[in-house]
């Protein structure tokens, strides 16, 4: 055991000590995914809050993918994107993330897609059902190899295929969705479970949320990504040579990330610079990080193995 691990386990030992009362294993706190390059062999990496903020990569990011990398492990972007698979690739090479910094891109709106092509899976049934997409943009990419029919108003609709919020819309355009969609029983796909977004303002509430006012109205949703498992059972279908014990899934979000990493058993990374940022600003103790985390995980019970500022080296 080199020094610097040997060190981590002495902190580890005596927070633990310390926390004999919680009945929840308390994170690690760590410098940097170096830390943890010998323990595993897949890497589970969320997009936005972790690698980018949509406008360009977080400082060390992109070199600490090439170095997973040359290191011989599997880096598999996951995504809470309704976009597919090739868009979201395509954007990221512009963000400046080359292709060769990491192994496989897997989003949420990839998994819908394949589901709808084949006539698999929890939405298969809809291939061939009048569907009502709403999204940010480019929604007949997505169309694009399917034989959905995709109509224009939700009074054609038999379906509603939510993948992204339209920032152009009012905010009634989606109130009114829910009402109309509820009365006429109109199952929704949800293609990102994602509550809040970043972005420039700061965050804002993003697709899941409206799933979720559709739900709590009584409308039937299907949430495709995580911490769904469908989008988990994809990605070990990819790395089917492992096992659970040498993967790792890092996030930003513990209602998506933690959460959705704990349910199919692999340990999760939690990037505490992300979407939680704030309530981690102003404290470097371990112990204190880690009763916010609880108290921000509250009912779900899920609580990272690991912790670390940001996504670097």
């Amino acid at each position: 055991m080199n020094t610097h691990s040997h060190k981590i386990n002495e902190v580890w030992q005596n927070e633990k000590s310390d926390a004999l009362s919680s009945s929840v294993p308390l994170a690690r706190v760590i410098k940097g995914v170096g830390d943890l390059a010998s323990r595993y062999d897949a890497f589970l990496i969320d997009q936005w809050g972790v690698l980018h903020n949509g406008q360009a990569p977080y400082p060390g990011v992109v070199q600490c993918l090439k170095r997973l990398v040359w290191a011989g492990k599997q880096v598999i972007i996951i995504s809470n994107s309704g976009k597919r698979s090739e868009p979201n690739e395509a954007r990221m090479k512009t963000l400046g993330f080359p292709s060769n910094s990491y192994t496989h891109l897997v989003t949420s709106g990839e998994i819908a897609w394949q589901m709808l092509a084949t006539g698999t899976g929890v939405i298969g049934e809809y291939n061939r059902t009048p569907c009502l997409q709403l999204t940010s943009d480019q929604s007949e990419a997505f169309a694009k190899g399917l034989k959905v029919p995709f109509v224009d108003s939700i009074e054609q609709a038999g379906w509603i295929l939510l993948g992204g919020i339209d920032d152009a819309r009012a905010p009634s355009f989606y109130d009114t969705m829910i009402e109309e969609g509820v009365a006429r029983n109109l199952p929704l796909v949800c293609t990102n479970p994602d509550l809040t977004r970043i972005t420039p303002n700061g965050l804002q509430p993003s697709v899941g949320a409206i799933a979720q006012t559709y739900q709590a109205r009584g409308g039937h949703v299907y949430f495709i990504g995580k911490p769904y498992p469908e989008i988990y059972t994809h990605c070990r279908s990819l790395v089917s040579d492992l096992p659970a014990s040498r993967i790792l899934g890092i996030g930003d979000s513990i209602h998506h990330d933690i959460v959705g990493g704990q349910s199919v058993g692999i340990d999760t990374l939690l990037i505490l610079g992300g979407v939680h940022a704030d309530h981690f600003t102003d404290t470097n103790d371990s112990l204190e990080m880690n009763r916010r985390i609880r108290k921000i995980s509250g009912p779900h019970g899920a609580h990272p193995n690991w912790a670390a500022p940001s996504f670097q080296w």
